[in-house]
């Protein structure tokens, strides 16, 4: 079964293979004693570098000056690595081997799943999430304070009764911190999106009201307060259309994988090297007509 790690990588590769203009890419960039420098190597630095990274990355020149002075780096550290005779380490060799084999299967994935990740397979995907979302489900918006014990809890009930600012004791005393700057909202969510005790309160509750007592939970105890409360909306397809292509390429992926094990002869060994248990018998590949 393919490992959680191969399809995320796979994802990402295939989301940037080829992503770059190809029109300069020969372009020398810098030269460091004598080699050359391509702009083509440092662009697959860029494409190597975390969606968070390029996203910040707002001046491009600065990035390329950055990405253009580490291959220039990379460049002497591989020239001195070899004139140590690195290179011919046994544990180097196989590092090698290994580095090559990740290129060649993400070179590969990119190019056999192009034809199945398509606007149309995407698109298919995104009419069978409407279809398939319940008519009548609701979710609700709501806020939430979060302390440690019941009496803290109840404390702060009794000073919402009395006119207290929900928001500023959210900021204030939540030990949530991620919704307690925004005055305890966790935003909409549908029933089975929360644990069930934090669920029922919330949509047991009328819009603009907030629970009587405590709630407990395995995260310590909540006064829940809801916004409002409608029926699930259809997501635009713009919101969640790289969402559902992940998913087309995951499941294009196994299926290829899969097409690919049924024509192999496969035999597995645990670490002693002896046969697993269960695993007496070969996959083997299925015979030619």
């Amino acid at each position: 079964m393919l490992s959680r790690f191969m399809i995320t990588t796979a994802i990402a590769t295939f989301l940037s293979f080829g992503s770059q203009a190809a029109q300069n890419e020969e372009n020398v960039v810098a030269k460091v004693n004598g080699k050359e420098i391509k702009l083509k190597e440092v662009n697959r630095l860029e494409k190597a570098l975390p969606p968070q990274v390029l996203s910040g990355a707002k001046d491009k020149d600065k990035l390329f000056t950055t990405l253009r002075d580490q291959m220039i780096d990379i460049t002497l550290l591989t020239e001195a690595a070899k004139k140590a005779g690195l290179e011919k380490d046994a544990d180097v060799q196989k590092a090698i081997q290994q580095a090559t084999e990740q290129v060649l299967v993400q070179a590969f994935l990119s190019k056999e799943l192009k034809a199945f990740v398509t606007d149309a397979a995407v698109k298919t995907r995104f009419d069978k999430l409407v279809a398939d979302m319940p008519k009548d489900e609701m979710e609700v918006k709501a806020r939430h304070i979060l302390v440690k014990d019941e009496s803290a809890a109840k404390k702060i009930i009794e000073d919402l009764k009395k006119g207290a600012d929900f928001l500023k004791i959210a900021r204030e005393q939540s030990i949530d911190k991620a919704s307690a700057q925004e005055g305890g909202d966790v935003g909409y969510f549908r029933k089975g999106d929360m644990v069930k005790e934090f669920a029922d309160a919330a949509f047991a509750l009328v819009p603009g009201k907030f629970v009587d007592a405590p709630v407990k939970t395995q995260f310590g105890w909540h006064v829940i307060k809801v916004d409002d409360k409608r029926k699930v909306k259809a997501p635009k397809f713009e919101e969640v259309q790289e969402q559902l292509k992940a998913a087309v390429l995951e499941e294009s992926m196994l299926k290829l994988v899969t097409s690919l094990r049924d024509k192999a002869t496969i035999e597995r060994f645990n670490q002693e090297g002896k046969p697993e248990i269960g695993a007496e018998k070969k996959e083997e590949a299925p015979a030619k007509k």
